[in-house]
């Protein structure tokens, strides 16, 4: 088996020594030695842990880049910033609250492809459960986990930032991440919609397991009652670009529902940010339309679905 050069790309933001036992579990897990490039880009963290991770790359064939940004510019950003200086063949975006089991390599090179991306097996380091893949929600723009291998023959709506793995060329093809979507919310659904809306696919791999360390309750209620605003501008721009009239509707009524008061402020910012030219210049490059990808992946007018772009609390 060919052993073709991996880029894991990792934005972070004050993980602490997470983010090192992350990067010696990618060195470790290798199933031989093969270049490897590892990409940290600091999100302008205030605990100084990016400074020190050389000694947890050490090892044959692997380089370490720790890209520092000047201020806290969010995960979309920080990823594409990451994929600018990753030179390998194939990328693997991560984060850092993530360990690679061993031989993480080996189901990578067995089903990648150029034309598809690869969702990894996030499984909880504290609890059995095992997310195969995500499932686009409407109304709310949002995702749920799969947590059953095969529900639509191996392909997924949705692959999860702790687990994607593309082609750098159809990545840069694609445009990177949307960084309409400031911070955080949306840009995994998004990035998704649009690949399989530009004619690729995304295939999940049940033996690429990747651990994760969910966010406890507590802490993600806290992200979501400080940034619950954001939340929803981004979760309304992403329907604003893709969904065709009728369900845009639905999803303007869940929202304004949500929070009346902020919800026309919301959609005259988007507009005055240009979403509706956004949404033209979609339309024009992209080769399928949503109600193709509603119907592939069967999604009906039952679906409501929560905000759980954020890391999921811990499955119970």
């Amino acid at each position: 088996m060919r052993a073709t050069p991996i880029s894991v790309i990792i934005p972070v933001r004050n993980e602490g020594g997470r983010v090192g036992r992350t990067i010696q579990s990618i060195v470790s897990g290798r199933s031989r030695p093969f270049p490897l490039e590892i990409v940290v880009v600091d999100d302008a963290s205030t605990d100084g842990a990016c400074a020190q991770l050389e000694p947890y790359a050490a090892g044959p064939q692997v380089s370490l880049t720790v890209r520092r940004l000047g201020r806290w510019s969010g995960i979309p950003f920080a990823r594409n910033r990451g994929a600018e200086v990753a030179s390998h063949p194939i990328y693997f975006i991560t984060d850092g609250n993530t360990r690679f089991a061993p031989n993480w390599d080996l189901p990578i090179w067995r089903h990648f492809h150029r034309g598809r991306m690869l969702a990894a097996t996030i499984h909880d380091l504290a609890s059995p459960f095992r997310g195969h893949g995500c499932r686009l929600m409407l109304p709310a723009m949002a995702v749920t986990w799969l947590a059953e291998p095969g529900v639509f023959g191996g392909y997924v709506p949705v692959s999860a930032c702790t687990g994607t793995v593309i082609d750098r060329s159809l990545f840069h093809h694609l445009g990177g991440y949307d960084e309409t979507l400031p911070l955080y919310g949306a840009a995994e659904p998004e990035f998704s919609v649009r690949a399989w809306l530009s004619g690729y696919e995304i295939v999940n791999v049940p033996e690429l397991a990747i651990g994760h360390r969910f966010r406890p309750t507590t802490e993600q209620n806290q992200f979501l009652c400080a940034h619950g605003q954001l939340l929803r501008s981004n979760y309304l721009r992403f329907a604003c670009c893709y969904l065709p009239e009728d369900l845009l509707l639905r999803t303007y009524d869940f929202y304004a529902g949500l929070a009346p008061e902020e919800f026309n402020a919301c959609l005259a910012q988007l507009v005055a940010a240009g979403v509706w030219t956004q949404r033209e210049t979609l339309q024009r490059k992209l080769r399928r339309d949503f109600r193709w990808f509603a119907t592939r992946f069967a999604m009906t007018g039952a679906m409501t679905g929560a905000m759980t772009d954020a890391p999921p609390a811990r499955p119970q």
